[in-house]
């Protein structure tokens, strides 16, 4: 086969075609032009004999075929180093898959005895991992091997922790317990969120974590420099011997919203869930932009025990022994879980919520109580307002008119405020309601008794000029120029006079100003804003430079570093003063008219009670004019 094969070969190669030239490049290179064009014809001829010395001997340059028969004794290096290199892979592979395999087993069933040092104390915690250095959730194994999560802050942060840090703690708590959710109830489709009172059977509290030596102990600090003190320390009771509440609630009133009205909701209403919740209540002012709840208020109830540790303190969940409640964690405290939780699906609109405003109720009637001039002069002026109406048989009626930054959510003032002649005309509706049609009922029932004819009704409807009982109009506006507007200045009283926030142009009047070129005083122009409440206390903070006094008072706020200066906190002091005595005055009213957009007047309502929100539209004495819009508590 082998001779065939070469023959067949020898023969291929041999083989002429007629149609073929071949030359040789050089020979016909060497001739003539002349030669070459006579001789072109010939030396394609290859049959002529003169020519064929010209030809090539050697048959032409062809490719390589493969060899038929497989080469013996020699194998292919390029096949032996390929193969070499994919079985040392293979087998490296396998070794680091194996090495995993051997390292994840111990490492999941081990149980590696960690010491810590706290204090020149030192104590162990099972688990493998440490503790990360800044507060936030952790998972950790328990005693019988199975995984938990907790919060875990150390006890070298100070309490309360920044608002940023309770965002996060409660965020990561979320995405963890719903994490080991899933995974332990693999066959089962794990809820992301838990009812409000459904205690998480994978999370461990941080007081058993540290039983379990899962986290650090934590020392009994005492009371903290920031908590409010209360009734029973005032008093002089003293605190030793006390042991840690079981349970307990801290609000702190730190906020980026300067809004007095906001801080006031959250507190009633954290102290109501408190006690519904048989909790222990504490109030912590470190950081608040108003400065010391002792300014304005009597100190709060006494809790009868001591607070617990502050690593015990954590923002979520709820269910946890010891939470805290601040502008940071609103949402989670009081957000779609809790109205869940405490609104009545068996009722419509405003009755749903009787449960919530019953907790605002509860902490209005046992926090808001003022304290030194400011409580004496609330009860010599509400019985100069009120004293005669009452012994009359007439009604008080309180407008209260925001302006400033906060706008109606009726959607056609939105970005402007609500016609001050909508406030007089539904204060005239609720006379007409309240007094009016009932002494008209009275008349026509003695009429129908004495079969006598009824007297013409009485053509005056103002409240003002009524001729059959007196009635007085309240107003309170953070805004001054309203108290000079011909719709309302002129037809009421303001409600109270202790403390009066003036404009620009009354300043300018009361200190004789002369120079009409330089300005120099600043007033308190068209109701309450933010950036200037922050600006307050700052030396020529006005026009631009109040914007830029703002934001630096409010970042330094924010951050804590930044001190308030004595100045600057003695005029928020007054604003504060101004809003609660405003707030007091027209709360002790028959009937209030303002924009439930304003938290000022959804506090208004729990202050008049339950039944001023519902019934019928004519018995109604809290009214609401900005649409259709009805009472909410806490509004995020």
């Amino acid at each position: 086969m082998l001779g065939q094969a070469s023959q067949k070969l020898s023969k291929m190669h041999a083989r002429r075609n007629p149609n073929l030239s071949i030359q040789s490049t050089a020979s016909y290179s060497q001739l003539s032009p002349s030669v070459k064009s006579a001789t072109s014809g010939v030396f394609l001829s290859p049959t002529l004999a003169s020519r064929r010395g010209l030809l090539s001997h050697s048959p032409p340059v062809s490719p390589s075929l493969p060899s038929l028969v497989p080469r013996h004794g020699k194998k292919s290096s390029t096949q032996s180093h390929s193969r070499l290199v994919k079985r040392m892979l293979i087998g490296c592979c396998g070794v680091v898959f194996l090495l995993w395999l051997v390292l994840r087993q111990i490492y999941s069933e081990s149980q590696q005895a960690v010491s810590y040092i706290d204090d020149d104390e030192e104590w162990e915690m099972v688990g493998g991992s440490q503790l990360p250095k800044e507060a936030s959730a952790v998972a950790v194994l328990d005693i019988k091997g199975k995984t938990r999560w907790t919060v875990s802050i150390p006890s070298s942060m100070d309490f309360p922790l920044r608002p940023a840090q309770y965002r996060d703690i409660c965020r990561e708590s979320l995405e963890l317990a719903s994490s080991i959710r899933n995974e332990a109830q693999s066959s089962k489709i794990a809820k992301r969120m838990l009812n409000y009172y459904q205690a998480d059977q994978y999370y461990i509290d941080v007081q058993e974590a540290e039983q379990q030596a899962l986290l650090p102990p934590s020392k009994a600090t005492g009371r903290p420099e920031g908590f409010v003190e209360e009734e029973a320390i005032v008093d002089g009771s003293s605190t030793a011997g006390l042991k840690v509440c079981d349970k307990s609630m801290t609000y702190v009133m730190e906020t980026d919203d300067p809004g007095f009205g906001n801080t006031l909701m959250r507190l009633w209403m954290s102290y109501g869930l408190a006690k519904a919740e048989k909790r222990a209540f504490f109030i912590d002012d470190s950081r608040w932009p108003y400065g010391k709840y002792s300014s304005y208020f009597m100190p709060p109830p006494a809790a009868g025990c001591m607070p617990p540790p502050k690593s015990h303190i954590v923002p979520c969940p709820h269910t946890a022994r010891h939470i805290v409640v601040s502008d940071a964690t609103v949402k989670s405290t009081f957000g779609h879980a809790f109205n869940d939780e405490y609104e009545d699906p068996r009722k419509m609109r405003t009755e749903r919520q009787h449960k919530i405003f019953g907790l605002v109720r509860t902490g209005y009637e046992a926090l808001f109580k003022l304290k030194g001039d400011d409580a004496t002069y609330l009860t010599t002026r509400t019985q100069e307002l009120y004293g005669g109406v009452k012994e009359h048989g007439g009604i008080s009626i309180g407008l209260h008119v925001r302006h400033g930054d906060k706008h109606p959510m009726e959607y056609q003032y939105q970005k402007d405020y609500i016609p001050l002649s909508r406030y007089m005309d539904t204060a005239r509706d609720i006379y007409i309601d309240l007094i009016e049609s009932k002494q008209s009922n009275k008349k026509s029932k003695k009429t129908d008794n004495n079969n006598t004819p009824p007297p013409p009704p009485s053509s005056s409807l103002d409240p003002l000029s009524a001729s059959h009982s007196p009635s007085r109009l309240i107003l309170a506006s953070d805004d001054p120029a309203v108290y000079t507007s011909p719709e309302l200045g002129l037809n009421s009283l303001r409600a109270q006079d202790h403390i009066v926030l003036a404009t620009k142009a009354a300043l300018e009047a009361a200190s004789g100003k002369k120079n009409l070129w330089i300005d120099d005083i600043t007033g308190w122009e068209g109701g309450f804003y933010r950036d200037v409440f922050f600006s307050l206390g700052h030396a020529g903070a006005n026009h631009a430079t109040a914007a830029a006094a703002a934001a630096s008072s409010d970042a330094s706020d924010k951050s804590g570093d930044g001190a308030v200066s004595k100045d600057a906190l003695a005029l928020r002091e007054l604003v504060g003063r101004a809003y609660l005595l405003d707030l007091a005055v027209l709360g002790r009213a028959d009937t209030v008219v303002c924009t439930v957009s304003s938290t000022t007047c959804r506090l208004l309502g729990v202050m008049l009670g339950w039944d001023a929100l519902v019934g019928k539209e004519s018995e109604r004495r809290w009214r609401s004019i900005d649409g259709s819009f009805e009472w909410k508590g806490i509004m995020w």
